[in-house]
């Protein structure tokens, strides 16, 4: 069974873009202070700080690192558990700083040169529907593989780390142009944040890795079955029936004017609570009754029955012999918890959302939050 264990060490290399040819190395020992996260629908950070007086066979090439030009890397013991670019570097009289972002912030700062018409059902049209995380993928390939402006194809070098767990239910998404010719100038995250997510897409990175995801459900596998004993510090369970819904209603219509509005709904009656409806309100765009249903369908996850959460207090972590590796703790995996002795003894899958790591003088801290997992409402969807 594996086990969380305790790092013997952290170690930090500084690369090139691209995450492959080192470019300079401080010594472990000079290594006063190392933080990462992982997070699930959003781009975590790393910082590592360097003592001077301990990295001075490298100082010179510390000064040297560019950011963007540069990537950072995080080793636990030996296997790597962070990768991106440096953003930002901080040196004083007695420290040097180094701040990263991972590999989404590359999608960040490269704005979308390409059409955005995944609605045809051939199979064989580039552009054709399909499941969200697969109309993701071929988003970021488009605008990194070609175009007027790319520099080299794939320069962040991020396509070939793209991995695809896809949802069985097809999404049909296109930004409508006059004259379905215009290209959207945002960013390319801004894209999955605002317009993917919201169908279905949960993305997030491992190393160099850009996991393209889906919501987990009690269909899937855990990762581990956790016991109270798994933390080192107390919790909270909490049953909040303000995130309950068995209904979830999506529209675009205008408070002030409700002509030509439309809606999506997705859920059940429920003969336990009746009706427990949640409204979310759109000012997109060209959205047809079809789309509004697919967000309703992704808002609905883990809302019946009411969630029960596991609250892990800030400064609590999981202990070293929590049965779970620090593979196994990818953001958006299921992860079951038996909480015996509780009033709310509950066995419960959750979904993981975020790890966060501190590493330093006093050892290391693993920190984790979950949140509760439901299963996505089936109905058919309108006609498209």
């Amino acid at each position: 069974m594996a086990v969380l264990g305790c790092a013997q060490e952290y170690r930090a290399v500084i690369h090139w873009r691209g995450g492959s040819l080192p470019f300079t190395s401080p010594a472990v020992a000079a290594l006063t202070s190392v933080q990462w996260n992982r997070t699930v629908n959003d781009t975590s950070e790393a910082t590592i700080t360097i003592a001077k007086g301990m990295a001075a066979d490298c100082c010179g090439q510390l000064g040297q690192i560019e950011p963007y030009a540069h990537e950072l890397t995080i080793y636990r013991d030996s296997e790597l558990v962070w990768q991106g670019p440096i953003i930002r570097t901080t040196e004083n009289r007695t420290r040097f700083t180094i701040e990263a972002r991972d590999v989404t912030e590359w999608l960040a700062r490269t704005v979308n040169t390409t059409l955005l018409r995944y609605i045809s059902a051939n199979p064989a049209d580039p552009m054709h529907a399909g499941p969200v995380q697969e109309i993701a993928e071929s988003i970021i390939k488009l605008n990194l593989n070609g175009g007027l402006f790319a520099s080299q194809p794939d320069w962040p070098v991020m396509v070939p780390f793209i991995v695809r767990d896809d949802d069985p239910v097809d999404a049909r998404f296109e930004k409508d142009g006059t004259a379905d010719n215009e290209i959207w100038i945002v960013p390319i995250l801004q894209i999955l944040d605002d317009e993917l997510v919201p169908r279905g897409l949960e993305y997030t990175t491992v190393g160099r890795s850009l996991i393209l995801g889906r919501p987990q459900t009690t269909a899937d596998r855990p990762q581990a079955r956790l016991t109270l004993d798994a933390f080192a510090g107390d919790i909270e369970i909490v049953r909040d029936g303000t995130n309950a819904a068995t209904l979830i209603w999506v529209t675009n219509q205008d408070d002030q004017d409700i002509t030509g509005g439309q809606f999506g709904v997705s859920g059940v009656i429920s003969p336990v609570y009746g009706r427990l409806d949640t409204l979310v309100r759109t000012s997109a765009e060209g959205l047809s009754a079809y789309d509004l249903w697919q967000i309703a369908r992704a808002t609905y996850n883990g809302r019946n029955p009411v969630p029960t959460s596991l609250r892990v207090p800030t400064g609590a972590g999981l202990a070293a012999s929590a049965p779970v590796s620090m593979r196994q703790l990818v953001p958006g995996v299921r992860i079951d918890v038996v909480a015996a002795g509780m009033c709310m003894g509950l066995t419960q899958p959750y979904r993981l959302s975020d790890v966060d790591v501190e590493w330093g003088a006093s050892g290391e801290n693993v920190g984790i939050s979950l949140v509760p997992i439901g299963d996505p409402f089936t109905g058919a969807p309108p006609p498209p």
